[in-house]
């Protein structure tokens, strides 16, 4: 990929650290936020034929480009984003002149969260409250599309790239 942006956060909430009641200073006070901002453009793909026409016994071989190859691929165009009239079958016994990683796929971005809660039980024990969220706005990053010059699903995006929202709760003891 050309682009990658990835930045992470380590946050101690100040809020309720310093309340006048000890209770409100334990259950709310102490709480530590965590994240992964993940930004990146898409993965560079290559077009290619069925069968082999070259007669090697490959089955991954390229077209002829006989256009300018263009993509419009993920914000909102799941369907027909590789436009076909730029590329053409080569003849038989004969390699396509099409070059490698033509086109790039969709864009990914990401955000995972976790809160954290740690509760003091003795000087060597804890107990540790935690939620992690991956994905957290739920925003779908989709796969490359289909890239077989004819088939069906030739500049189709038929999935993501990343799983939809998780959410994990967990408590932890530490001696």
């Amino acid at each position: 990929m050309r682009h990658r942006f990835v930045a992470s956060f380590v946050y101690d909430l100040p809020f309720f650290r310093s309340a006048s009641s000890a209770l409100v200073r334990t259950a709310l006070g102490g709480w530590q936020a965590n994240g992964i901002f993940t930004a990146q453009t898409g993965f560079p793909f290559n077009v290619t034929v069925p069968g082999d026409p070259a007669n090697t016994g490959s089955s991954n071989e390229r077209p002829n480009l006989v256009g300018t190859p263009s993509s419009t691929c993920g914000d909102g165009h799941l369907t027909g984003c590789i436009s076909p009239a730029a590329f053409a079958l080569p003849a038989a016994f004969t390699y396509g002149n099409a070059g490698r990683n033509l086109l790039a796929g969709p864009d990914l971005v990401n955000l995972d969260f976790s809160l954290f809660k740690d509760f003091a039980i003795r000087e060597r024990a804890r107990f540790q409250l935690r939620g992690e969220f991956f994905n957290t706005l739920n925003h779908p990053s989709f796969s490359n599309p289909g890239a077989v010059l004819g088939s069906a699903t030739f500049g189709d995006i038929t999935s993501t790239s990343n799983n939809n929202r998780e959410i994990q709760l967990a408590a932890k003891l530490t001696f």
